[in-house]
């Protein structure tokens, strides 16, 4: 049964876990690490079965935001017991690449317009070895001052909006949250866009 294909309408309004996975197409061990991760929020109620409430709307949110970006749900390296390969398109679409510069650059807009590695480092949580290695590897746009690689921002939006960041295996605590917030920035975003719409007359 494809997604598009499910009839929400007979699904309840609270599921399990076993529900899930059928639904969703994805194994229990996905199942088991997206509900312990927080990817799909849940109520854990204690008990030996049926252990896991989730909501049907967070399934529904859970499965679109799938579609363009599968890497936010992928498990940690070590979470399976065989290989694990994302599947991941090469680009985002462009609607959802315009929603992500955006989102970025609300995160980053208290900040200045250029960026040091150390203060990238300290942002992300990743690595300022890291940070220099995008910049030597050209991964991000950049130029050199006093031996130090400076990134404009606007610059460090598009590294934050490639394939390469989106698909680091071991992503760091900040890239896991604003992946995860940025599903609920969406929401919120068309909502409003909803309300915007409502309001004209």
């Amino acid at each position: 049964m494809k997604e598009s294909a499910i009839n929400w309408d007979d699904i309840p309004d609270i599921i399990t876990k076993d529900q899930l996975y059928q639904i969703c197409h994805i194994s229990k061990s996905t199942a088991l690490y997206l509900l312990r991760s927080g990817k799909i929020p849940c109520e854990y109620t204690g008990k030996q079965t049926r252990c896991y409430k989730i909501k049907k709307e967070d399934v529904i949110a859970y499965l679109k935001d799938r579609k363009v970006f599968p890497e936010s749900y992928s498990a940690p390296a070590g979470w399976y017991k065989g290989n694990y390969d994302l599947k991941m398109q090469e680009e985002l679409p462009p609607v959802a690449e315009n929603e992500m510069r955006r989102y970025y650059a609300e995160l980053l807009a208290e900040y200045p317009d250029v960026l040091t590695t150390s203060e990238i480092a300290v942002i992300t949580g990743y690595g300022t070895t890291s940070v220099n290695y995008w910049c030597n590897k050209n991964y991000i746009k950049h130029f050199k001052r006093n031996c130090v690689n400076h990134i404009p921002k606007i610059y460090l939006i598009d590294f934050f909006c490639s394939k390469h960041f989106r698909s680091i295996t071991r992503k760091s605590s900040w890239h896991i949250y604003t992946l995860q917030r940025f599903s609920r920035w969406r929401q919120i975003q068309d909502l409003q866009n909803k309300n915007a719409d409502g309001g004209v007359e």
